[in-house]
């Protein structure tokens, strides 16, 4: 289970760069959804926009508002899916086999030549799930893969993502606070060490529920054009299966010594 801002960053990572439009036409890039078009690729419930216009989500001001591009095109909300179904990408003024203009998304950090990129990304759901009817689901998806325990991803600090051919195409989001959610009643565990990865067609397919509840992540999006203030703004939902992997850390050993100018 993703709280509503993990899971802003996980929609940002493993569909947003993926509907960027400019992606479509690179020959370097895996074109995830370039033959996807009125196809249904998310949960009937789901429904996915980015708006540039939008100010705020929730009371909470938003990083990724402006009104117009950096190629000088006046910004507009695009309905990117509609309940389940994909029907427009981010467009820039370099145009795409069945989407010829720009929807002013070509945006780009000061030097750098704009692409189509993310701005305020927004995912909504019309079977919103209370937090109790989501945590009983996550204990019974577990007991049904009789595992001991399901995963509550709750803080997260960013993610990367992989759309291009010559490396896999994956996402790693990497979260800071994570708990075991037990199905046998125990408290929840507190585990250390852990990121949150896998492919993006293979976790879409086990995207289960969503909630009812509406987190925002504020933060800046490095790619090709750049870093840029982007959001993502989204319920918590509920992922079947997910892989984990140990996150890096430093094997540095500590100085068995104080310095020598340390007076504790």
């Amino acid at each position: 289970m993703l709280s509503a801002e993990a899971a802003g960053v996980f929609f940002h990572e493993i569909f947003g760069h993926r509907v960027e439009g400019q992606r479509m036409k690179s020959e370097f890039d895996g074109q995830t959804f370039k033959k996807k078009v009125n196809e249904l690729i998310l949960p009937k419930a789901l429904s996915v926009y980015c708006d540039p216009l939008q100010k705020t989500f929730n009371g909470i001001a938003l990083n990724g508002y402006y009104q117009y591009d950096d190629e000088g095109t006046k910004a507009e909300k695009v309905n990117i899916v509609e309940n389940g179904v994909l029907k427009n990408f981010l467009m820039s003024r370099s145009p795409i086999k069945g989407f010829p203009a720009s929807n002013g998304h070509g945006r780009a950090q000061a030097g750098l030549q704009p692409i189509s990129r993310q701005s305020n990304l927004v995912i909504e759901t019309s079977d919103s799930k209370t937090t109790k009817e989501l945590r009983d689901e996550l204990i019974r998806l577990a007991k049904n893969q009789k595992a001991e325990y399901g995963y509550l991803f709750q803080e997260v600090t960013g993610g990367f993502t992989t759309t291009g051919r010559f490396m896999p195409s994956a996402f790693n989001v990497t979260p800071t606070l994570v708990y075991r959610v037990y199905v046998d009643g125990r408290a929840d565990e507190l585990v250390r060490g852990v990121d949150l990865i896998g492919t993006p067609l293979s976790m879409f397919s086990q995207i289960d529920m969503a909630g009812g509840d509406k987190g925002v992540f504020n933060g800046t999006c490095g790619a090709e054009s750049g870093g840029i203030p982007v959001s993502c703004c989204s319920p918590t939902i509920l992922v079947k299966n997910i892989e984990t992997q140990k996150k890096a850390k430093s094997q540095v050993r500590p100085y068995i010594l104080a310095r020598p100018n340390d007076k504790n």
